[in-house]
């Protein structure tokens, strides 16, 4: 969000095999990253502790809220598995360290903006999707 309007931002991530792993976030925050990741280890047993990871937010656009949270992680999972995400999907959510997905600040306009912008899935919080048709 910025202000009361909602930006579609691409999250980018590269995962890759090192001996001294690195983990780098452009447009995000390194803190977020380092617990996002902690997380997948913990919660998903994926075993990132012999990789670097790279994020970036494309655009140049530097992310300061939650929302992106579950971005980050499908874009890095993604990168982990070589297999692509959905081009027509967009991923919302703030997640906690017990990996709950957790609604995030005007969800409502976010998925309006989705829309306009020809997004067809939306994964969020469990939440009813039916007012907005997506």
């Amino acid at each position: 969000m910025e202000g009361s309007r909602a930006l579609v931002l691409e999250v980018q991530a590269l995962v890759c095999e090192s001996s001294y792993p690195k983990r780098s976030a452009t447009g995000y925050e390194k803190n977020r990253l380092d617990m996002l990741l902690a997380l997948l280890e913990r919660k998903l047993e994926i075993p990132l502790g012999h990789y670097d990871v790279f994020v970036n937010i494309s655009g140049g656009v530097k992310v300061s809220e939650t929302a992106a949270d579950l971005a980050v992680v499908a874009a890095i999972i993604s990168s982990f598995k070589n297999r692509p995400l959905s081009k027509d999907s967009i991923f919302i959510g703030e997640l906690s360290l017990n990996g709950e997905i957790r609604e995030v600040f005007s969800l409502d306009t976010r998925l309006k903006e989705a829309k306009m912008q020809k997004f067809k899935n939306a994964i969020v919080p469990s939440k009813p999707l039916e007012d907005i048709g997506l």
